[in-house]
């Protein structure tokens, strides 16, 4: 039987297939980098955590420099209770960008809180309500200000910073708010009986 052989021209236009059709920032199919950042947003506003975490970890396998990935995968591994993913994501994201940091930080405040990483979660707290008083995640408006207001609060009762917890309760949820002496057994059931209620409205 007669060889077969490839020839030159199907060997070179096998070559710009391979560059043209699977190089740059798009996959296979041609998606971006950014077009898949875009989808898992829309994913992740819809409550699909887990197909969003892969579209944001497929956008860093085309570009590792698509650092918005990295805030996609914070809020979503927070989302899914993963409190140290979450953190490590997000860190990336803050060491690696100044765009939106306050995004990102807001997020650390929650995954240091889900960590009892108290001490973490205040002073990053004190951070974004300082430059961000009205702080809102911009792709869930159901997590804001109050949200780190509350950690802050749950973190000085954490830590036994009781005087700081009823500051910050007294600044920012109830002003009248007055359990007495804070250092005594009373006082302190009487905190915690306020942040319980601050949690369920």
């Amino acid at each position: 039987m007669e060889k077969r052989y490839f020839s030159p021209i199907v060997i070179f236009l096998s070559i710009l297939f391979l560059v043209y059709g699977c190089g740059g920032n798009g996959g296979g199919n041609g998606i971006t980098a950014e077009q898949l950042i875009e989808q898992g947003w829309t994913k992740f506003k819809a409550g699909n955590f887990s197909g969003a975490g892969g579209d944001f970890n497929a956008a860093l396998g085309l570009d590792a420099n698509a650092y918005e990935a990295y805030l996609g995968l914070g809020w979503t591994e927070l989302r899914q209770s993963h409190g140290g993913l979450a953190e490590n994501a997000f860190v990336i994201y803050v060491d690696s960008t100044s765009d939106a940091q306050y995004q990102a930080r807001g997020g650390l405040v929650l995954a240091y809180l889900a960590q009892a990483k108290f001490q973490n979660a205040i002073t990053t707290a004190n951070v974004v309500l300082s430059a961000v008083s009205a702080w809102t995640f911009s792709n869930d408006g159901n997590f804001n200000h109050l949200d780190l207001k509350l950690a802050l609060v749950q973190s000085y009762y954490e830590i036994a910073e009781y005087t700081q917890c009823l500051d910050a309760i007294n600044t920012y949820f109830d002003q009248a708010f007055n359990p007495g002496d804070v250092n005594t057994d009373q006082g302190r059931e009487a905190l915690a009986e306020k942040i319980e209620s601050l949690y369920t409205g």
